[in-house]
């Protein structure tokens, strides 16, 4: 189904929305299937392209609707009102993110010690460029490298993501490689 939601549609919506409102969970599934596609690009279109993460704020988005739901004042208005909940569930995502990697950068220079000044300055701009590369990863990407580089071993990544031990060394070595590439185009430019 479009994620456009035309004129004609507006009074199923808002019946499925009074009958939510009552206690319907079956009418605000039915109001999440018609909007599924638009919950999906809104995402999408707030940065979040982690399809694993994506599911994950769908669900919250439906969450938080259905506890809102008596604070929509237009039964008319859900789509724009879901969207709108989609926009800060993905803002709220990436702002976390950003801070977690800026904790990440923080604790990275913090082993300074009796450095020296332009080595911790080269040292910066080396974890922010390694940072820039990895902030295209998704966030499945990046908790399992973060797990490698705390040590968990292969055979329990490889157990956890239900995949042969094998699938996993390759997973992680197609990773390291497109880093590796993203990082000397980084340097280049």
């Amino acid at each position: 189904m479009s994620s456009k939601v035309v004129p004609d549609r507006w009074e199923e919506i808002a019946q499925l929305v009074r009958s939510a409102r009552a206690g319907s969970e079956e009418a605000f599934r039915g109001l999440l299937d018609l909007h599924r596609q638009a919950i999906a690009s809104t995402l999408f279109a707030c940065g979040v392209r982690c399809e694993e993460t994506a599911k994950d704020l769908a669900q919250d988005v439906a969450l938080r609707a259905w506890t809102r739901l008596d604070r929509l004042s237009d039964a008319r208005a859900f789509p724009a009102w879901i969207r709108r909940i989609a926009a800060n569930a993905a803002r709220d995502h990436l702002r976390r993110t950003a801070v977690r990697k800026e904790d990440s950068l923080e604790a990275a220079v913090a082993v300074e010690s009796d450095d020296d000044p332009h080595e911790k300055a080269e040292r910066v701009a080396e974890i922010r460029l390694m940072l820039a590369a990895i902030e295209e990863e998704d966030s499945e990407t990046i908790d399992l490298l973060n797990a490698r580089a705390e040590g968990v071993p292969i055979a329990d990544l490889a157990h956890e993501a239900g995949i042969a031990e094998a699938a996993m060394k390759m997973r992680l070595m197609r990773i390291r490689k497109r880093l590796r590439k993203r990082l000397e185009a980084m340097r280049r430019g």
